[in-house]
């Protein structure tokens, strides 16, 4: 297999991957009239359960907000703008766990360790230590809950830029969602029994659908030299 990847391909794939993110915009308005097909609705949730994760603990869930009146009392209550969050084809919320919900002694270590890493016992006791002295010593956040929202948060933030990315590569178009009320974020899915508000919380939302407009200006960074230094 690796033989048959050739430099044109090579070549080929990095003009693709170049032009899906240059294809990728912040759309503020969507064609409500549009659905995506579900098997590439699929296609992007299936990219974004498979972004990496620190420790590999995968501490997010993602929740399709697909039901009209709880899409709607979400975009009520949060504050979203409804030609984003309402005109699109769906509304996603990504979320993270709590201090609670990762404690290195708690039932999520050990269920990711053996259903997921296939470790024993004594492999799941040894991983709960490695972890406790990551979260203490290495990146001292333990003992905050702030601080270890921010670290799982970011975990989050790993799904939404493969989803984000994964639709930009079939044409599908997206917004990250932030600025939101995330309180009540955090109490519109604890109403409707989507999350334990002990073990998890809101971190960040998306909507994926079909531009109603194309952009009115380009899309614009700063210069690759500006960007990245060679030390």
């Amino acid at each position: 297999m690796a033989d048959a990847f050739t430099p044109q391909i090579k070549d080929h794939v990095k003009q693709t991957h170049l032009a899906t993110l240059q294809f990728r915009r912040a759309i503020k308005a969507f064609d409500k009239t549009k659905s995506i097909d579900p098997a590439d609705f699929q296609f992007i949730l299936q990219a974004a359960r498979l972004a990496p994760s620190s420790n590999g603990l995968e501490p997010w869930n993602i929740i399709v907000l697909d039901e009209p009146k709880l899409r709607a009392e979400f975009v009520s209550r949060t504050g979203a703008r409804p030609e984003q969050a309402l005109d699109a084809a769906k509304l996603v919320a990504f979320t993270c766990k709590t201090a609670k919900g990762i404690d290195p002694d708690g039932d999520y270590l050990a269920h990711i360790g053996t259903a997921v890493h296939g470790m024993d016992a004594a492999a799941v006791a040894a991983w709960r230590q490695r972890f406790r002295g990551f979260l203490e010593t290495r990146i001292r956040v333990w003992g905050s809950a702030d601080a270890m929202y921010g670290y799982t948060a970011r975990q989050a933030y790993l799904a939404l830029e493969n989803a984000l990315t994964a639709a930009a590569a079939i044409q599908v178009d997206t917004c990250a969602l932030e600025g939101l009320d995330y309180s009540q974020a955090d109490q519109v899915l604890a109403e409707a029994g989507l999350i334990n508000l002990e073990l998890d919380r809101f971190a960040v939302g998306a909507v994926f659908g079909y531009r109603a407009e194309d952009p009115k200006r380009p899309q614009e960074r700063r210069c690759f030299d500006e960007v990245v230094r060679f030390a």
